[in-house]
């Protein structure tokens, strides 16, 4: 019989009822404490690559990819993510880079929930 190998399951798939935690986290917790400096900074040192942006009232990172259907098929596993959470981030596709910005929308400033959000990003690359 032939050895058995388990594959990982593809990074673009997401896992409902992680998705789905969030959602119901996002819809609970809508307005949160706005975060200090301070602590933006020390959750960013969490999330290599990503930055405080707008006078620190959201996160924000860009991605490079080898082609612009790569870049094509990010922005569209964000608004899946985005339609799924309620959550829908700030995207900007340029050819092959796209920045993605968090920011909780009903009032200026980072909160945890911001910080979330950008985990699940980064866990699906």
């Amino acid at each position: 019989m032939p050895e058995t190998t388990t594959l990982p399951e593809p990074r673009s798939q997401l896992k409902a009822e992680r998705i789905q935690a969030l959602s119901e986290r996002l819809k609970a917790e809508r307005i949160q404490e706005r975060l200090k400096a301070e602590r933006i900074q020390s959750r960013l040192e969490e999330l290599p690559g990503w930055r405080s942006a707008q006078g620190e009232s959201a996160l924000e990172r860009s991605y490079a990819f080898p082609t612009s259907r790569a870049a094509a098929a990010f922005v569209a596993l964000a608004a899946e993510i985005g339609e799924a959470t309620g959550y829908v981030p700030e995207l900007h596709l340029r050819g092959q880079e796209v920045t993605l910005r968090v920011a909780t929308d009903a009032e200026p400033g980072v909160t945890d929930l911001d910080f979330d959000v950008a985990r699940l990003f980064e866990q699906r690359l």
